[in-house]
């Protein structure tokens, strides 16, 4: 049986790069192939936490990736260049499979799993899925016409998980978690509106949205694990404004 666990990685990381494979190629004539791997890729995910749905750790561990690949296709969508797009696919590809093969030896082989490698694998994959969830958000508003609140409501609901998730892994109970995560989107949202109503591009909103998400990841899982400082605040801070100094200092204003 751990024989078939072991592969499930590189099926998984197939899987995935098979989808935008046919998604480049020929997606009206290949779509029973995109059908069939967007539904494999959770499946296979389920199968390697074991098909344990009354554990947090399996709806932790599954939102996760299928977040980023679901996001992911949705930033697909956006792209018209096929190096852009075929740099997406591996990108996102070798993302799940190495997230897959840290599940793997977490769940089935702990002697060989990395102490935190989940832990900030986890936070990375869900700043690559705020950057294309709320690109692919900013572009729906614009072109489908989708009032303000609708991708509001969906932002608020994906930054509710991710931050309930971040803290889970970092062994922060859900007790203590939740009132960081409920507040942190709220916060988010109210930035996701506020960056709607500025005249730059939507990768530019996108990238300063992550930027501040990642900031508040760090501030309160550093305050909550006791090791909030006045030095971490200041790095934490200064990193955060220097980048997002550099986005609009260097963006198309329209």
């Amino acid at each position: 049986m751990i024989l078939l666990h072991r592969f499930t990685p590189f099926a998984i990381a197939f899987a995935s790069a098979l989808l935008f494979f046919a998604l480049i190629f020929s997606p009206f004539t290949l779509w029973p192939i995109i059908l069939l791997c967007t539904l494999l890729v959770p499946l296979l995910f389920s199968r390697l936490l074991l098909f344990e749905f009354k554990r947090p750790a399996f709806w932790v561990f599954l939102g996760t990736p299928c977040l980023l690949l679901a996001s992911s296709l949705m930033f697909f969508l956006l792209l018209e260049s096929n190096t852009a797009k075929w740099a997406l696919a591996i990108m996102v590809a070798a993302a799940l499979f190495l997230y897959a093969e840290n599940v793997f030896a977490f769940y089935h082989l702990p002697s060989t799993y990395q102490a935190y490698s989940l832990e900030y694998l986890t936070l990375m994959m869900y700043m690559g899925s705020a950057f294309f969830f709320t690109s692919s958000a900013y572009m729906a508003q614009l072109f489908l016409e989708l009032p303000l609140w609708a991708p509001a409501v969906a932002v608020f609901v994906s930054v509710l998980f991710a931050t309930t998730a971040v803290f889970w892994v970092s062994k922060i109970g859900f007790e203590t978690g939740i009132p960081y995560a409920v507040t942190g989107a709220i916060v988010l949202t109210e930035l996701y509106v506020v960056l709607a109503f500025l005249p730059t591009s939507f990768i530019t909103n996108a990238a300063a949205f992550t930027i501040c998400l990642s900031t508040y990841f760090g501030l309160t899982r550093a305050h909550v694990l006791e090791k909030l400082s006045t030095t971490v605040t200041r790095r934490y801070l200064a990193f955060g404004a220097v980048l997002l100094i550099l986005i609009f200092g260097t963006a198309t204003w329209i």
